[in-house]
Formats: C-alpha cells, sequence, structure tokens
C-alpha cells in the first residue's frame, strides 16, 4: 500500500514538472512570435521632382537669354508626359499612366487655343536633364509648351493594437495587425520651352489608410497606392480645367506673357486669328452678302 502511494507521488510529481516545463516553453513561444512580427513604424516613398529634372545640380532658374517678355504662340501645340524618377509609382502600371494622361489630354483638348496635344513617353526625358533635354523632346515632337507632371508619394505602415489570437498545443501566441496609410501628391507645370517660363501648375492630393494582417502588407500597401494615384490624377485634372483659365485672366490683367497668333504674328484674340487676320467664316460670309446683293441689282 505504501508502495502505491510513493509510486502515485512520484507521477504526480513528475506530471507537475513537465506541466511547469510546457508553460515556461509556451511563453518562449509566445514572447518570441511577438518579437518575430515587432518591427515598429516602416515608412518608405517614390518621388518624381520637376525642381531636379529641369535643374540639376549648379543650375539656376532663369529666363532664355534676351528674351524679356515671354511670347507664347497659340493656337499651342502642347507636349504631355511624366517626369522621370528612379522608382515607378507602387500600384500603378506603365500602361494605367499613359491611361491617366489621355484624361488630362482630354482636359487640354476641350480649350479654344490648343491645336494639338501629344502624349510623350517618360523614357524620352533623362534624369536631371534639364531645359536642354526638354528643348530636344520639344522639338522631336513639335511642340511648343509641356505640361511635366510629377508626383510624391509616401507609404507608411504602423503596427497596431488590432492583433488576431491563435491557440496552440502549448500556449496561445499572436501576430499584430498593421495600419497602412498612403499620402500621394501630383503637379502639372506647364512650361513655355522656348523661352523657359512657367505659365501655370495644378496639383491633386490624395490621402487613405487601410488595415490589414502583417501578412497582406504588401498586398494592402499596393491596392491603396494604386487608388490614392488614381484619385490624386482626378483632383489635379479638375484643378487644371481652372489654372488654365485663371491663366487666361491674368494674361490680360498682369501681362507678364504675351500671346502671338501662330500664323499672322499678331495679337491672339479667342475664337479669331492676330490682328489684321481673315477666318474662314468672315470670308464666307462676306461671299453669302456679296452673292445677296448681286441677286437684289
Amino acid at each position: 500500500m505504501k508502495l502505491d502511494i510513493a509510486k502515485r507521488r512520484t507521477f504526480i510529481g513528475r506530471q507537475a514538472r513537465r506541466s511547469c516545463w510546457l508553460l515556461a516553453l509556451g511563453v518562449l513561444l509566445l514572447g518570441g512570435c511577438a518579437s518575430f512580427f515587432e518591427g515598429g513604424s516602416q515608412r518608405r516613398g517614390v518621388s518624381s521632382s520637376v525642381v531636379d529634372y529641369l535643374y540639376p545640380p549648379g543650375q539656376k532658374p532663369e529666363l532664355a537669354i534676351g528674351v524679356e517678355v515671354p511670347q507664347v504662340r497659340l493656337p499651342a501645340r502642347v507636349g504631355l508626359v511624366f517626369v522621370p524618377s528612379q522608382n515607378d509609382p507602387v500600384g500603378v502600371s506603365a500602361a494605367e499612366r499613359s491611361a491617366l494622361l489621355e484624361k488630362v489630354r482630354e482636359t487640354f483638348r476641350a480649350q479654344p487655343f490648343i491645336e494639338r496635344i501629344e502624349v510623350i513617353p517618360d523614357g524620352y526625358l533623362r534624369p536631371r536633364g534639364g531645359f536642354d533635354n526638354l528643348e530636344q523632346v520639344a522639338r522631336m515632337y513639335s511642340v511648343d509648351l509641356v505640361a511635366l507632371v510629377s508626383y510624391d508619394q509616401i507609404i507608411r505602415t504602423d503596427q497596431n493594437a488590432a492583433s488576431l489570437l491563435y491557440w496552440t498545443l502549448v500556449g496561445a501566441y499572436t501576430i499584430r495587425g498593421n495600419n497602412n496609410q498612403v499620402s500621394t501628391f501630383i503637379d502639372t507645370s506647364v512650361f513655355d520651352v522656348k523661352t523657359r517660363t512657367l505659365l501655370f501648375r495644378a496639383p491633386g492630393t490624395d490621402q487613405r489608410d487601410g488595415g490589414s494582417t502583417a501578412m497582406r502588407v504588401d498586398t494592402t500597401q499596393t491596392r491603396l497606392a494604386g487608388e490614392s494615384f488614381n484619385v490624386a490624377m482626378t483632383n489635379m485634372t479638375g484643378n487644371l480645367d481652372k489654372a488654365i483659365a485663371d491663366f487666361a485672366v491674368r494674361v490680360r490683367e498682369e501681362g507678364q506673357v504675351k500671346l502671338v497668333d501662330r500664323r499672322s504674328g499678331g495679337e491672339w484674340r479667342r475664337g479669331g486669328g492676330g490682328g489684321g487676320s481673315t477666318q474662314w467664316w468672315e470670308l464666307a460670309l462676306l461671299l453669302v452678302g456679296a452673292g445677296l446683293l448681286l441677286r437684289r441689282r
């Protein structure tokens, strides 16, 4: 009898020690898993800068030599292109960027002083190419004005308290959730290439966030970044329409830029040609009037 009691005590002792070891192991695994997924805050970004492209180190903004009041020839021939960058925006392919430029193109096409708009592949612009590179591309496409579209995109990831709890045979451990935030800024700057003059600009912004597990951070960030870039481009396009209207008003009131008719060389008039020129519809009215007079006589 005494022997049975001793065996039982020995068995219970072994089970207690085994439970303690398992509990300690579970704690270690819990701490290990928590430290494995613990990354704090992460931040990365991509950008393309108009200033870096047009004014490489050592160059300063200045007008073309010998030009006092910049003369812009209308109706204008416009080139539309993204400023080159070492990294493409996240979540937006080259084909999608071209499609977005087509939407911007429609905004220019609706203006009465635009003759044609060319969407230029960004591969023709060299990083830090400056106005020399811009002039080469303008001659290649026979355009007078170039709209440079630049972007800045910041992606930030923070671990939050929305953790997922997992139970195993040795205890519980957690995988922390992540909060992803994307901020996008897009700017279109329209330059007269010959005089190197900034005519007007239009910005567009967007910011959005979304949660994810640690395992799906990249997928969530790519989706948010693509959505943010598209919305920022849409906002910029709307602001571009307003900037064009404001530019027309500023030209009349401030006189900092002279608008010249490309065909006659005279002053540009909205809906018509330069001073001293005669449009086709005016000639048609004269011919109709002359015909009526001849009939009456």
